[in-house]
């Protein structure tokens, strides 16, 4: 009989540690997912900088592969949104669109952008990226799931064309139009152009510092008008962190037109187009640059006949940025 009660009290024994261990492994809590954030919740770079990297990160290395969604906002243009009638853009996503990996074992995943060095003076432009989802259910997204990328203007030459206010009906209209090519005697297509619908100056354009290495050819359009002679004024203005440092920050150019210098870009006699000055960009800066060289007739860019079908006559001072507008002023009460 003292057998069976040490039988029937060993089974006891077992039974109560089989159902505490069975409660205590319903009692555990689940484990801890890895929580999916960006690194940071902004980043600013420049407009120059190349290629940049937005780090996506887990606090713990992943269990297996992960595939991330992610949505592009802000007011920068994404390469993939471009069109034919709109071509300009100001990044371009390297890796997948829309999608990035974290490999098992690992704990960080890269998004990649290829920043334009481009012919426009802007204002800071942003990117947003936000993460929108994760193909495994072992993963928390935390609140960190958003970044603003600062896209800040890159440095580089401010060309500005000034000419004098109208004096009773005596007026006159300016454009600007660049062109690029290997030497400043075979030019490619045209870069970039300043052709507001305005009688008041300035007209403007920027060429970034990046752009380096090429040559470039100016002209100076007398588009219309009744003033003879015509004066003008050519400032080459370094804009650096978005503003002039000193007056040791651009040089001055003149030059005189007369009626017979006026020379629409819309027309199509090329026998009267002409590129007035030329300069190189070397080390990033503007070198060689030459006198302004007044045609016996014309104003227009060289080589090419009319180019109307791509241009119009368009108001843009008010896209101007503010800080540029400030620029402006300083330069015009020099």
């Amino acid at each position: 009989m003292k057998k069976n009660i040490q039988f029937l009290s060993l089974f006891t024994v077992i039974a109560l540690s089989i159902g505490f261990s069975s409660c205590k492994k319903d009692d555990e809590p689940p484990p801890v997912k890895p929580k999916l954030s960006f690194a940071a919740p902004t980043l600013t770079v420049n407009e120059a900088d190349g290629t940049v990297e937005v780090e996506v990160t887990l606090d713990k290395p992943a269990a297996e592969d992960i595939i991330i969604e992610y949505s592009l906002a802000g007011t920068a243009k994404d390469k993939a949104t471009a069109t034919v009638e709109q071509p300009a853009y100001d990044y371009e996503i390297l890796s997948a669109e829309g999608e990035i990996e974290i490999a098992k074992g690992e704990t960080t995943g890269i998004i990649e952008l290829m920043l334009t060095s481009d012919y426009f003076p802007e204002e800071d432009e942003t990117i947003e990226i936000a993460i929108e989802g994760v193909d495994s259910e072992d993963i928390e997204i935390t609140r960190d799931d958003e970044i603003e990328v600062t896209v800040k203007q890159e440095d580089g030459l401010l060309i500005y064309l000034f000419w004098p206010d109208p004096i009773a009906d005596s007026v006159a209209d300016l454009d600007i139009f660049v062109r690029k090519g290997a030497t400043t005697a075979s030019y490619d297509a045209i870069v970039t152009s300043s052709v507001q619908e305005t009688n008041t100056a300035p007209e403007f354009v920027f060429i970034p510092k990046a752009i380096n290495d090429v040559a470039f050819g100016l002209s100076y359009v007398y588009w219309g008008g009744t003033r003879d002679p015509l004066p003008f004024l050519v400032l080459f203005v370094d804009l650096i962190d978005g503003d002039l440092e000193d007056e040791s920050g651009y040089q001055s150019f003149e030059g005189v037109y007369k009626l017979a210098n006026i020379n629409k870009w819309t027309d199509t006699n090329a026998n009267t187009s002409q590129v007035v000055q030329t300069f190189k960009k070397s080390g990033g800066n503007p070198v060689e640059i030459s006198t302004i060289a007044i045609p016996t007739s014309g104003s227009r860019m060289a080589s090419s006949g009319n180019f109307t079908s791509t241009l119009e006559k368009q108001n843009t001072i008010t896209a101007l940025p503010e800080r540029l507008k400030v620029l402006f002023e300083k330069l015009n009460h020099k």
